[in-house]
This record gives C-alpha cells, sequence and structure tokens, in this order.
C-alpha cells in the first residue's frame, strides 16, 4: 500500500512539474513592422452575419463611434454629439441618450452591474495632478467624494435615465470591474508624495480590500514611469476568470486565470522598434525630454492593446511610443500579418472588417458597425452577388448611406 502510494504521489508530482513547465513555456510571436504578412480577409474571418439597425432621422455612422454588445442591446457611443444609442440585438431602436449636459464625462460600461457609468471630476473643483494624488492616499475619507460626479444608467431600469449616483471608494482609485465580485486597478503612476517606494502594476480587490498585487515598481522615481501616466490592462476572454494582462514597456503578454498568473506570449520586435537599454536605467530630466524622445522614436515599442485571442489566431494591437498599428497572428504557420494588408474581397462584400478602432467581442463573436452605404455600393457593383436574407428588406427600403450596419463575425478555426 504505501509503495503505491508512493507512486502515486510521484505521478501526481510529475503531472503538477509538466502543467508548471508549459505554462512557463513562452509562445513568441515574431512581428515586424516593416515587413508583416499579407493575405486575403477570407483567409482569417468567417460566419458572417448582418443586423441592420432601425433607421432614424439624425442618426448617421460617423468617424467616432464606438460598440459595446450587452446581453440585450447593441449600444453605439457617439462621441462627437456626446450620446449613446440604444438598439436591441435584432436591430429595434430603443433610446438616443445624451450625456452634453454632464460636462467631460465619458460612458464605461461594466458587465457585471450591467450600468453605464460616468465617473469623473466635479467642475467646480479644479484639481490638479498632485490633490488627486492626495486625494487617493485619503480615499477612505468620505469628505473626498466631494470633488467628483458619478452618473449611471442601469440597463436593468426600463426608464434608461441618467441618474446621479454617488461615487464610491473603488471610482476614486480607479478600480474597475473585474470578474464576480472582484475589482481591478492597472493604473501607475510616480509621485515624491507617496511615503512607500513600493507599489504594484496589478491589483486585485474584494469587498475593497487588497487580494494580491503583481509587478512591483518605485512608487516615487521609477525611470521608466517618470513624467507619464500608464495602465497595465486587462483583456477578456471567452471565460469571464480568464483574462489577458499587458503592461506598458513590456513585450511578454500574461495569463491570467482567477487570480493566478503566468506568461503566456511574448513578442519578439526587430532592434529599431525595440527600446534601449538606457530607457530604463537613465531617467528623463523633465517631461518635455521624455516627449521629445517618444516623437524622435515613434516607432519603438509602448505596450500590446486589444489583445484577442482565438482558437487559430490572435487579433492585437500594439501601441508604439507615438504610432499605433493591429496585427494577426495565425498560431498554425507561426506567421504575423499587419491588418491594413489584408485585403477584403468579394466573397465578404469587400468589408474591411478587421481595421480600425470600433471592433468589439463578445464570446466568439466580434461586433463591428457599418455604413450602410458600403453595402449598397457593392451590391450595385456587383448585380450577380447574393444578398443575405436579413439586407433584403433593410436594402430595398434605401437607407441613407451613413444609416448604420452591425457585421457579427467569427475567426477561423
Amino acid at each position: 500500500m504505501r509503495k503505491f502510494l508512493l507512486h502515486f504521489v510521484l505521478l501526481l508530482s510529475y503531472c503538477l512539474l509538466l502543467s508548471i513547465t508549459a505554462k512557463s513555456q513562452l509562445q513568441k510571436i515574431y512581428l515586424n513592422p516593416k515587413a508583416p504578412g499579407s493575405g486575403k480577409q477570407s483567409s482569417f474571418v468567417d460566419s458572417i452575419r448582418f443586423i441592420p439597425l432601425e433607421v432614424k432621422d439624425g442618426i448617421s455612422l460617423g468617424t467616432y463611434y464606438n460598440i459595446q454588445a450587452t446581453e440585450k442591446y447593441f449600444l453605439l457611443v457617439d462621441y462627437q454629439n456626446k450620446r449613446m444609442l440604444l438598439y436591441l440585438k435584432d436591430g429595434r431602436f430603443i433610446k438616443k441618450i445624451s450625456y452634453k449636459k454632464l460636462g467631460n464625462f465619458y460612458p464605461v460600461y461594466h458587465e457585471q452591474s450591467n450600468q453605464v457609468v460616468f465617473f469623473g471630476g466635479n467642475k467646480n473643483y479644479s484639481l490638479t495632478p498632485k490633490d488627486e494624488i492626495k486625494i487617493t492616499l485619503d480615499w477612505k475619507n468620505p469628505r473626498n467624494k466631494k470633488y467628483f460626479k458619478k452618473y449611471v444608467v442601469d440597463l436593468n431600469d426600463p426608464s434608461l435615465s441618467i441618474k446621479k449616483d454617488v461615487p464610491n471608494e473603488r471610482d476614486i482609485i480607479k478600480a474597475y470591474p473585474f470578474y464576480k465580485d472582484y475589482y481591478i486597478q492597472g493604473g501607475i503612476n510616480i509621485s515624491p508624495l507617496y511615503k512607500d517606494s513600493l507599489d504594484h502594476e496589478l491589483k486585485i480587490y474584494k469587498n475593497n480590500r487588497l487580494v494580491t498585487s503583481f509587478f512591483p515598481y518605485n512608487h516615487i522615481n521609477e525611470t521608466r514611469f517618470l513624467y507619464t501616466e500608464e495602465n497595465a490592462v486587462p483583456h477578456k476572454t471567452d471565460t469571464s476568470y480568464i483574462h489577458f494582462i499587458t503592461r506598458p514597456y513590456c513585450d511578454t503578454i500574461y495569463k491570467m486565470i482567477n487570480d493566478s498568473l503566468f506568461s503566456a506570449y511574448q513578442l519578439v520586435l526587430p532592434l529599431e522598434n525595440s527600446l534601449p537599454a538606457s530607457f530604463f536605467s537613465n531617467p528623463f530630466k523633465n517631461k518635455t525630454e521624455r516627449e521629445n524622445f517618444n516623437r524622435n522614436n515613434g516607432w519603438m515599442f509602448h505596450q500590446v492593446y486589444s489583445f484577442y485571442e482565438t482558437p487559430g489566431f490572435i487579433y492585437f494591437m500594439v501601441g508604439y511610443l507615438s504610432n499605433f498599428d493591429s496585427y494577426i497572428y495565425q498560431k498554425k504557420t507561426n506567421v504575423t500579418y499587419q491588418i491594413k494588408n489584408i485585403k477584403p474581397d468579394s466573397s465578404q462584400y469587400n468589408l474591411a472588417l478587421l481595421a480600425g478602432f470600433n471592433l468589439i467581442r463578445k464570446g466568439d463573436r466580434f461586433y463591428k458597425p457599418q455604413k450602410a452605404g458600403d453595402l449598397v455600393a457593392f451590391f450595385e457593383q456587383n448585380k450577380n452577388a447574393v444578398i443575405p436574407k436579413e439586407l433584403e428588406d433593410f436594402l430595398k427600403s434605401k437607407p441613407h448611406s451613413a444609416a448604420p450596419v452591425i457585421v457579427e463575425f467569427k475567426f477561423k478555426n
């Protein structure tokens, strides 16, 4: 019996060792911004479905739009006109919500509470960056709430109206909903006002209590973060408790399962796009010197953004010091493709579905708003093309060219 138990323990230990070793092996994503791969969009995308949105006077799809898919609604945010447009998932128009009167506030959707939250400074007070740090250091003090304003639109409330709310401690320290009743904070800043030099780029809270933290740095004079504000960023997956984490000036993409973290991918860039060692050791003298460095080295790496993994591909955006570019990494071939070199083709109605910033993922589906005029032009030029059933009545109604249509699609497996 003892011999059996010994063998069982050894086998279990070996399996755990294999699991840990597998997690520690980084998958490298090679990226050369000057010579990335190119291909047809239909090699990456399929399962396209159209959801035409009900046409309303005064609603046109402009440049500065963002999309959010909730369980019940499509939420289009029109940043230029400071309004939100709510549609049911079948495209029926529900409501236009203007937030102009709130001032310089912008909506953020919180999935856990199913609320759109507006949070920012009280215009009756003029706070300096030092003031904001002092408030953060004393964030439990209820008197500090007067410096901020908060409004919410509860998407569970049939009125769908903007209502005033009371800022809480998580709002003040900028801790955002993570999963279940956990909150995550990824804000990074430097100041001599901090008494303790130790802080962490990523912190997780539950019930206003710090649960765990990752990536320590010097809160007072960390060289890479001087004269700037940065954020470690969580990226959702199909599973609520699994996230990817990306950090400023770090080429590693981490995977977080619950509150356990390990390295998953590493971005490998040419030397000319990589930050020199001096960036991490020689501090900038002032903000102007840092801004000049960014301008003069605009294609040096800053951070990975919008990281979406599917079974066959990874879609991600890279922020350089003063530029952005989007890419797709194909796992099977280990080839990285630049989005702007992926060409739409007639089999997908010549729609550039992967380009731009207004792309959102929910579950295994991606959603992007598209102008009706692009579809009208395609079918006028391709008379023999089969019109999808969901578009037949919509196109017959002759919608104006900027009427919004939601395109749903998947990445190929």
